[in-house]
């Protein structure tokens, strides 16, 4: 298992780690940053879990919004997070798929239940202010995904079962000829799920969060004259999820195409993307009522589309002992949310539709230079954003009145950012790195215009929302007097101005103008600009291979994080922000046998945390611990077994005003065939 905790630079020493499928030779120079994390293909496979957000998490700082994963999170709830700086459900860091974006057009999350693992053959979590081609997502970081290279003709097949009637299969399947590569992939699950509460605060109306999540993938290359190179993508997906009671559904469906033009000269690579992102979802939100026996549905999303186009054009010049990229992209999104709502017992009696528009453009310049241990680079990017065509119009659905018919006005601005770093290889084997960065994200479609309830909490949208900005210094002392051994320590301070967060407003039962009624032990939060918050962050990484098969690893990560100016609501300055743990430790070890045979053993206790602005809903500590086997039957054939949460730690997700726990992580076990032909 190849780990790599510490500086890219590894990376860049040895030609077989660059040389990937579907992007340059040579790696673009924006990418090189200290604090990155690199998982290889052979890391991602030993991994003892099913789905790629699962195995983030062995990172430190990377998170959703709240501690469950994919498998029963909503999906408005799944977006990446990769600095501790507070949680944020449209997530903060940006996703690319050989250099594509990932992130949903309408609501800036990630459908993680789309990707297929076996199909990846790098992953690098830039952990850092990272500025570069399509900066506004990129406030805390970068993912970015690589698939795996077509070097020959064949495939794979993976198929899985386990408890909750839980099943899984992958297929892959590839064909390489002198001229270009064809590759064919898809993917099914299915399962039954946990209930999401303990059994003493289920209800008749409190069900498994079964779901199922198919998808299909095509990708195709062609050298269409010398050193140029044609690349194209075709992604389909979709995804039924039952959110733990009774009518409480969701589906989601999604496209994404692309086309890439690559160009290799012998000190010049360019590359020209250009994408497509189609997203078309669903959604019920119900009330228990009647001590948890019935449901009321008490918002129906029925139609929320959302659609998105880019291109992107970078371009690299690579000259001794140094670099230099500059590009421009642009980015247009649109989406609506279309919905009923105020049910009073004989169904539905409002409609409601708002959403609107939003482009992005960008250009930026980044310079790398090496001398003699010491290695300058600094970055600087001009983004302009405007937000338009925003609406929000509602019915009385009986009598087809307009009751609210809003012209949101529309908001344009330029906001420059960028980044400086130095690294310096000090007395023998320690090298020292430093950074200072701004970056800056734009408030989601989702976060200006879609309303959303959970159980009887009631969070509005905010057509006021201003753009985020993040202001970073990092410090870092790395240390490798082996091959086998790596130490750092990393120092972060984070000034967040302007952050989203759901701020409350009141507590139920009554009326309000904003959200309407509210319910007894419910609340009425909206999305709201946070003048500034400030984390204080120390890291603690250690790699240690010893008796040539074993790695042992172990992080630390301590976050103190508050608030510290919210002229708005004072009472709020000093509080954590939600969803952020003050401490994080991580440990794993891996054996490598013989013939493939390899086990991984992995724990992580994260401390407790808030659910709520308010800091009042405090949700206890939580040590799990995972396992994964592996033995190989012959070359074609292995056969694997994996366990999360081993010991069924109880993991709180979330905690309504009511006390209700929704619990995540639960306990699972899984079989698994592999075979490769």
């Amino acid at each position: 298992m190849t780990f790599t905790i510490g500086t890219a630079q590894a990376a860049e020493d040895d030609p077989q780690e660059i040389i990937v499928a579907d992007v340059l030779r040579r790696p673009f120079s924006s990418n090189k940053h200290a604090h990155t994390r690199v998982l290889d293909g052979a890391a991602l496979q030993q991994m003892p879990a099913l789905r790629l957000d699962q195995i983030l998490l062995s990172v430190q700082g990377a998170s959703l919004f709240r501690r469950a994963d994919s498998l029963t999170a909503h999906p408005t709830a799944q977006g990446l997070n990769l600095q501790p700086i507070g949680g944020n459900a449209a997530g903060r860091a940006l996703v690319l798929l050989d250099g594509v974006p990932l992130n949903d057009p309408f609501g800036g999350w990630v459908n993680w239940s789309s990707l297929d693992v076996g199909s990846m053959d790098r992953v690098s979590l830039v952990r850092s202010g990272a500025i570069g081609v399509l900066g506004s997502q990129a406030l805390t970081g970068t993912l970015m995904l690589e698939s795996t290279e077509i070097q020959d003709i064949g495939g794979k097949v993976r198929l899985s079962y386990g408890n909750r009637n839980t099943k899984n299969v992958t297929v892959q399947m590839g064909f390489k000829s002198t001229k270009g590569y064809l590759s064919i992939a898809g993917h099914g699950f299915d399962t039954d799920g946990v209930h999401l509460l303990a059994s003493e605060q289920r209800g008749a109306a409190d069900v498994r969060a079964a779901s199922d999540a198919y998808g299909v993938t095509l990708r195709a290359g062609y050298d269409i004259a010398p050193n140029t190179k044609l690349a194209s993508t075709f992604r389909w997906f979709n995804e039924m999820r039952v959110n733990g009671i009774d009518g409480a559904l969701n589906s989601t469906e999604g496209i994404d195409a692309s086309l890439r033009l690559m160009l290799e000269r012998d000190q010049m690579d360019h590359e020209v993307t250009v994408y497509y992102q189609y997203r078309d979802f669903e959604n019920i939100f119900v009330a228990a009522r009647d001590d948890r026996a019935t449901t009321r549905p008490v918002l129906n999303q029925f139609d929320v589309p959302g659609r998105g186009f880019g291109a992107t054009i970078r371009n690299i010049w690579a000259f001794d002992e140094g670099s230099l990229e500059f590009g421009a992209d642009f980015q247009h999104k649109r989406g609506a949310t279309n919905e009923q709502f105020r049910n009073l017992g004989a169904g539905f009696t409002r409609l409601r539709r708002a959403g609107g528009e939003q482009n992005l453009t960008g250009a930026y310049l980044h310079y790398r230079q090496e001398i003699s241990g010491f290695a300058f680079s600094g970055n600087l990017r001009f983004n302009h954003y405007r937000t338009f065509n925003g609406s929000r119009r509602e019915h009385d659905i009986a009598l087809g009145t307009l009751l609210r018919d809003e012209d949101i006005s529309d908001v344009s601005g330029s906001v420059l950012t960028g980044r400086l770093e130095a690294q310096k290889q000090i007395a023998g084997a320690f090298k020292l790195s430093g950074a200072l960065y701004k970056t800056y994200r734009l408030p989601t479609i989702n976060e200006y215009y879609r309303p959303f309830r959970v159980v009887n909490d009631i969070t509005e949208a905010n057509a006021n929302l201003t753009h985020e900005r993040l202001f970073g210094l990092e410090i870092r002392l790395h240390y490798q007097p082996l091959a086998t051994v790596e130490l750092s320590a990393t120092y972060h301070r984070n000034w967040l101005k302007d952050g989203i967060g759901n701020v409350t407003i009141g507590f139920g039962p009554g009326f309000f103008p904003l959200g309407g009624f509210v319910p007894a032990g419910g609340s009425l939060r909206q999305r709201t600009n946070v003048d500034e918050s400030i984390t204080d962050a120390l890291e603690l990484d250690a790699s240690v291979g010893f008796y040539d098969n074993f790695t042992l690893r172990f992080s630390y990560l301590y976050a103190d994080a508050r608030i510290t100016k919210f002229a708005a609501m004072p009472a709020l300055i000093g509080n954590r922000p939600v969803q952020t743990p003050r401490h994080t430790i991580s440990s794993g070890l891996t054996w490598n046998g013989v013939k493939g045979h390899w086990f991984t053993l992995q724990a992580r206790y994260i401390s407790g945390q808030y659910d709520d602005d308010t800091n009042e809903r405090w949700l206890s500590s939580a040590l799990t611990v995972d396992a994964g086997l592996s033995v190989p039957v012959s070359d074609a054939i292995s056969l694997r077994m994996d366990a999360e949460n081993i010991f069924d730690a109880k993991v709180i997700a979330a905690l309504s005003s009511s006390g209700l726990e929704t619990l995540a992580k639960r306990r699972a076990f899984r079989a698994s065939i592999n075979l490769t032909f």
